[in-house]
């Protein structure tokens, strides 16, 4: 597949043979993809990895220690009638990531985008908006929900109506929340 999104960092993870790299993880329809981008001349594929049941291998998001990466698949919802899920990839070596756990919400609604800021995940998922999620057990495989802003409060079906992205980024702690119905929220969660 074509790259749909990608996350590009300075590799600062527990791979010595590419700590220091510039390193791209891209969302390819069908698999991630990792590839070394130092050498903006001469990029190199580094490797690819997908599961089964891939729909759309949408976007995703390292942890600040590059250790793990959080993918979501935009359409498994839609073709599996199940619940919105996040795969959690273990990137301790780049030429093989490991698929290690996948978290499966409560609720059928389509997951979008995510960021990752200290030790939580931030995700968008359209009908259900913007859910938070703990990282405390990500080596487990688990992500454990904390805290919720419904944007679209109609229904949680696995529709294109919702919150489409967030940004957890302001040294304030405000979030915001694009959705595509409702226009912008800005809201300040609590997770102390």
């Amino acid at each position: 597949g074509y790259t749909h999104d990608a996350q590009c960092v300075t590799y600062e993870g527990p791979d010595a043979d590419y700590r220091g790299q510039e390193i791209c993880v891209g969302s390819n329809e069908t698999a991630i993809s990792i590839a070394d981008v130092t050498d903006k001349e001469n990029p190199q594929a580094v490797s690819t990895a997908s599961y089964p049941g891939f729909a759309y291998v949408h976007q995703g998001w390292l942890t600040e220690d590059h250790r793990y990466f959080l993918l979501d698949d935009e359409l498994d919802e839609v073709s599996s009638n199940g619940n919105a899920s996040t795969y959690i990839w273990d990137m301790q070596d780049l030429d093989n990531p490991q698929m290690i756990g996948t978290h499966r919400a409560n609720f059928l609604s389509i997951d979008h985008n995510q960021y990752v800021k200290d030790n939580y995940v931030y995700q968008s998922n359209y009908t259900a908006g913007l859910r938070i999620l703990s990282l405390d057990n990500i080596s487990s495989g688990e992500l454990t929900e904390v805290a919720h802003f419904d944007t679209f409060p109609t229904n949680n079906n696995a529709d294109f109506w919702g919150a489409w992205s967030s940004y957890p980024y302001f040294d304030s702690g405000i979030v915001v929340v694009n959705d595509i119905s409702s226009g912008l929220f800005i809201l300040k969660p609590n997770l102390d």
